[in-house]
């Protein structure tokens, strides 16, 4: 399974967005799109999953169902986590109760991302962390098997972006693959797979890990000196002055 774009050209206000740019995400791989503020990366992840409609744009994908964590979310007050995770299962339906089913499958969610002891908790006293488990939980909830996740790792502490990176890692066990944006270079080498990059001038790089770790491609990427350090399958990053 894999998601193919051709000739994706997007224009806004006069000016060029993207320009006959082609991409493929590859299945059951944690894939890590990078590139400065600007560059469209939110804007490419609505088009792929068709939060934008674009028209002319030529979009293969044999996913099954794809599911879009945006980053920024409005959260409801005074449920707690487990009526939060839970009301997906009456979003797209009239009813007024979930099965025995649903809930066993709520149960190994919630287990799965170590919530199990959180599930009474209001969500308003969740940390960043446990909210976006939660979020995480109900992308997995919707049995899609292909997640975008808009900088799942944003505004936490290191504990919890391991946490999370780690849980999203794990998902290719369960046939899922995950599409996030990250801005955590360092993170982004440790955990992904494949890299997608987009510099200044919208052209996208995309490679495994050992070729796109480059001072080349990041300097193309970013616009500034990068130095690169690998150490067999280990890549480390350091920002130059």
């Amino acid at each position: 399974m894999t998601i193919k774009v051709k000739d994706l050209s997007v224009q806004y206000e006069n000016k060029i967005i993207f320009y006959n740019t082609e991409l493929e995400i590859p299945n059951n791989k944690l894939t890590m799109l990078i590139g400065a503020n600007g560059t469209g990366k939110t804007t490419l992840f609505k088009i792929i999953t068709k939060n934008i409609e674009i028209k002319n744009i030529n979009i293969y994908n044999d996913f099954k169902k794809i599911f879009l964590l945006p980053q920024k979310i409005t959260y409801p007050t005074g449920l707690t986590l487990y009526e939060y995770v839970t009301s997906f299962f009456y979003s797209n339906s009239l009813k007024w109760f979930i099965t025995e089913e649903e809930k066993q499958q709520t149960e190994k969610v919630l287990e799965i991302l170590e919530l199990s002891d959180r599930k009474n908790i209001l969500i308003d006293n969740l940390s960043s962390g446990e909210l976006q488990k939660a979020n995480i939980a109900t992308a997995l909830l919707s049995k899609s098997d292909c997640l975008f996740l808009d900088e799942p790792t944003s505004n936490m502490d290191l504990i919890n972006q391991i946490k999370i990176l780690e849980i999203l890692k794990k998902l290719k066990n369960e046939d899922i693959t995950c599409v996030m944006i990250i801005h955590d270079l360092n993170a982004a080498a440790m955990y992904g797979d494949y890299f997608i990059g987009i510099n200044k001038d919208k052209k996208i790089i995309s490679l495994e890990k050992s070729e796109f770790f480059t001072e080349k491609n990041l300097e193309d990427i970013f616009g500034i000196k990068i130095k690169v350090v690998k150490n067999n399958d280990n890549v480390t990053v350091q920002f130059l002055n």
